[in-house]
C-alpha cells in the first residue's frame, strides 16, 4: 500500500487488528508515524487527552535517547551488542544456578523429614498388617472347623446338639 497522506495511513491503521496496533503503540519510538499510531490506539482503548498524547511522546523520546546512548556506549568500548546479550545470559543462568542450588537443598530436607515419617508410619502399618492376617487367618481357621463340624453332623458322628454347642463356642472366638 502506498502512503500518500495523513488520511491514507489512518486508513490503514483502522484496517490493523488490536494486537496490532498494540504493537505498534509499545514499540512507538521505532514507528514511522508516532503519533498517528498514538491516536489510532487511544481511539481503540484509552481516550487520552492530547497533552496525555504528548507527555506519552515525551517519554518514548527519552527511551529512545537512553537506547541510544547505550548503544553509543557500547559503539565506542567496541563492544557488540551480542557481547552483551551473552553477558547478559550469564547473569540469568548464575541466578538461575544460585536459586536451583538452593531450592535442591530445600528439597533434599524436605525429603529426609518425609523418609522419617515414611518409615514411622511404614513400621506401624506393618504391624497393622500382621495384625490384620492373624485375624484373617484366624477367622479362616474357624471358619474351616465349622466346614468341618457340618460335615460330621451330615455323617451322623455328632448329635445336633453337639454341633449347636461346638458351633457356637467356634463363633464366639470368631
Amino acid at each position: 500500500m502506498m502512503f500518500k497522506s495523513e488520511k491514507s495511513i489512518k486508513e490503514y491503521l483502522k484496517k490493523l487488528p488490536d494486537d496490532t496496533i498494540i504493537k505498534y503503540y509499545l514499540d512507538v519510538e521505532y514507528s514511522p508515524f508516532p503519533i498517528l499510531v498514538i491516536e489510532e490506539y487511544t481511539q481503540r482503548f484509552k481516550r487520552k487527552t492530547k497533552d496525555e498524547i504528548i507527555k506519552d511522546l515525551k517519554y518514548q523520546a527519552r527511551l529512545a535517547r537512553k537506547k541510544t546512548r547505550e548503544l553509543g556506549k557500547m559503539a565506542k568500548k567496541r563492544k557488540l551488542v551480542d557481547d552483551v546479550t551473552k553477558q547478559k545470559s550469564e547473569e540469568i543462568i548464575n541466578h538461575a544456578k544460585k536459586k536451583g542450588f538452593e531450592i535442591g537443598k530445600i528439597i533434599s530436607r524436605k525429603k529426609a523429614n518425609l523418609e522419617t515419617q515414611i518409615k514411622k508410619t511404614a513400621k506401624s502399618g506393618t504391624v497393622r498388617k500382621r495384625i490384620s492376617k492373624k485375624i484373617k487367618t484366624s477367622t479362616q481357621n474357624h471358619l474351616d472347623e465349622l466346614e468341618k463340624l457340618g460335615k460330621l453332623r451330615k455323617q451322623g458322628l455328632i448329635t445336633a446338639k453337639e454341633f449347636q454347642e461346638t458351633k457356637k463356642k467356634i463363633l464366639s472366638k470368631i
